[in-house]
């Protein structure tokens, strides 16, 4: 995605400035963004203050975290080798066939980990409920 040249404590000054009495259409053109920017980052940024969104930036970071580590569990989870489960002695000399389901299968729930449970494909209204 790509970055906006404004930070957040801009956008913010931006708006303050709007909602103090100045035209919207001379801020747009002063900053050199259009209308249809500056009326997404009212929607964005509405009510926020500087502090308010430093708040969510945080948030989000933690979120990303926190996704990452629950995925990183239910992948230890599934994957019998961290499991400390006992492999069969068949396991070592496995067919390409099995190796190749394996790999489908864990295709299928990377696939699913980032659309945030949704399942891809052929069954794309079934849930991931483990």
């Amino acid at each position: 995605m790509r970055r906006s040249r404004f930070t957040e404590s801009e956008i913010l000054h931006l708006l303050y400035e709007a909602s103090a009495g100045v035209p919207v259409a001379e801020i747009c053109s002063t900053a050199g963004v259009s209308l249809r920017t500056f009326y997404r980052w009212r929607r964005r940024f509405g009510g926020l203050d500087v502090p308010a969104v430093m708040q969510m930036k945080d948030l989000a970071a933690e979120n990303l975290r926190l996704r990452r580590l629950v995925s990183h569990l239910f992948e230890r989870l599934r994957d019998p080798v961290h499991n400390g489960a006992p492999q069969p002695e068949s396991a070592a000399a496995s067919s390409p066939r099995r190796d190749r389901e394996r790999d489908q299968r864990r295709a299928v729930e990377i696939a699913a980990e980032k659309c945030g449970g949704a399942l891809t494909g052929r069954f794309a209204s079934v849930r991931v409920n483990p």
